[in-house]
C-alpha cells in the first residue's frame, strides 16, 4: 500500500535501442503506472526600470510538475511522460530529475520524479 493516495496515472514512453549500423536491438517500451501529480504554472514578467510609461519587457511562463511513483519506479531520464489531466489535455514531460526517497530499511518508499 502506497504512503499517501495514487489517483491518477501516466503513460511511460522508453526509446529503444540501435546498433551502430541502425538495426534495433531492443524495440520501443510503453507502459502504466499509477501516481500523483501535482503539476502547475507560472509567469514571470520583467518590467523596465525607466521614469515615465513602465512597460513589460518580457514575460516567461515555466511549468513544471512533481510526480509521485510508489516504491521503486523505473524511470530513466530520456524517458517521456505522458500525463492526461481531468480536462482531457495530454502533457508530454521530459523528466529532470528523479529521486529515491528510502526509509530506514534503506528500501525505496518513493521516486520523485521532477520536470
Amino acid at each position: 500500500m502506497a504512503i499517501l493516495p495514487l489517483k491518477q496515472t501516466v503513460t511511460i514512453k522508453r526509446k529503444g535501442e540501435t546498433d551502430r549500423w541502425g538495426n534495433v536491438v531492443t524495440p520501443d517500451i510503453e507502459f502504466t503506472l499509477k501516481c500523483r501529480v501535482d503539476d502547475g504554472a507560472k509567469l514571470t514578467r520583467r518590467t523596465s526600470q525607466q521614469p515615465g510609461a513602465v512597460q513589460t519587457l518580457s514575460e516567461e511562463v515555466v511549468s513544471s510538475a512533481q510526480i509521485l511513483f510508489d516504491k521503486f519506479a523505473d524511470i530513466h531520464l530520456t524517458d517521456e511522460i505522458l500525463y492526461t489531466d481531468e480536462s482531457g489535455s495530454t502533457r508530454v514531460y521530459l523528466p529532470i530529475n528523479v529521486n529515491r526517497v528510502r526509509g530506514l530499511n534503506g528500501k525505496a518508499v518513493l521516486t520523485e520524479v521532477l520536470v
